[in-house]
């Protein structure tokens, strides 16, 4: 199967779509389709990695967060019916729209990683405006996956003609090795996220204060907020406990996920939570906000899991949490959440529903 796949940004960028997008292609590769993905970047550029062909048309419109590449919308329009499936990620991107206005005959499956609303007051304002445009991207979609029941009934609170067109697939987790007990020396409390207001790593940074010089934060990410978090650190005394190591790749996020003794997440808004995701499969104790998303990650989780949904608007329960998570140690079982093989397997059960063309085993079909 020939499969378009169109997302604002591409892996080596980071962020939550990102990796979905990233592991959703490499597995359908791995299966023995045929995978293209259409891009944004401030430059045009066309590269085969992993496997996948990734095309970057040139931004028209280059503003963090409403780019717009008028290359890449007439590229969809004059090449959308050289694929069997089109498959656009995120409602909050603009590549989406144009996916879904440029006329075409060709099936097209809508991501739309729906949070329901902006992340700073302008954009949260402009969600009522734009949302006869999204409607347009849900109307032309034969498809939806949501990646949480809860995403789900966001999405149809919003727009209830949906109904009937919303598949739920879970995102993946990548199996890695589970080492029970406690872990040695400082004890590490890993944050991972776009660092945007919206995720509330200031409400972590706040809680570092009383939980005194034997723990560090780790904060792994990037975004506007960068400059304000490390400006609080400074001001509240716990600087030289808390690092800020940007963006990372695989290996390295790797390691501070096997040094962290807890994982914690504060986020407002998320369709799925992959940073909890993550920390349950790997046994990690783990604290995050009480959003819907996480809630339904904890249930999916089971008993067995360390995780505590706790209010980050409460510095002292927050800090109180995350001790309590430092000390109880690694599970000695992941948590029973889907991989991203379980991903590629149900989307590619979406697009042969799609197009009527049969799903081929990875084994028979392989590359």
């Amino acid at each position: 199967m020939r499969i378009g796949v169109v997302c604002n940004a591409y892996h080596p960028d980071v962020g939550g779509v990102e990796t979905h997008v990233r592991r959703l292609c490499d597995g359908l590769v791995a299966a023995g389709d045929d995978v293209e993905v259409l891009t944004q970047h401030a430059t045009r550029s066309t590269s085969i990695e992993d496997g996948v062909l990734v095309r970057r048309f040139p931004l028209t419109v280059p503003a963090g967060n409403y780019r717009v590449s008028l290359p890449l919308w007439r590229w969809a329009r004059d090449h959308a019916v050289e694929y069997d499936v089109l498959h656009t990620h995120s409602y909050h991107a603009l590549v989406s729209l144009g996916a879904a206005l440029v006329r075409h005959p060709t099936p097209l499956v809508f991501t739309p990683h729906y949070h329901g609303t902006g992340h700073t007051r302008f954009r949260a304002a402009l969600h009522p405006v734009y949302r006869p445009l999204g409607r347009r991207i849900i109307g032309r979609a034969g498809r939806i996956v949501c990646v949480t029941g809860a995403e789900r009934d966001l999405l149809l609170r919003d727009f209830p003609e949906a109904h009937g067109r919303v598949v739920v697939i879970p995102n993946g987790t990548d199996p890695r090795p589970v080492v029970p007990g406690t872990r040695p020396g400082v004890r590490g409390i890993l944050c991972v996220g776009r660092l945007e207001h919206y995720k509330r790593v200031d409400r972590v940074i706040r809680a570092m204060a009383p939980l005194g010089p034997a723990y560090r934060l780790d904060v792994v990410g990037d975004g506007p907020a960068a400059s304000s978090l490390r400006q609080l650190a400074g001001r509240l005394g716990v600087a030289g406990r808390v690092v800020f190591h940007g963006r990372l790749d695989d290996a390295a996020f790797a390691g501070c996920l096997a040094r962290a003794s807890a994982v914690v997440s504060a986020s407002a808004h998320e369709a799925f939570g992959m940073t909890v995701a993550d920390a349950l499969a790997a046994g990690i104790p783990t604290v995050a906000s009480p959003i819907p998303a996480h809630q339904e990650l904890a249930a999916m989780a089971g008993t067995s899991a360390w995780v505590r949904l706790t209010d980050p608007e409460d510095e002292t329960v927050l800090a109180g949490a995350l001790r309590d998570a430092a000390a109880a140690g690694r599970s000695a079982t992941p948590a029973p959440l889907p991989t991203w093989d379980d991903v590629v397997t149900a989307t590619r059960e979406v697009y042969s529903a799609m197009t009527g063309m049969p799903t081929i085993p990875a084994e028979a079909g392989g590359l």
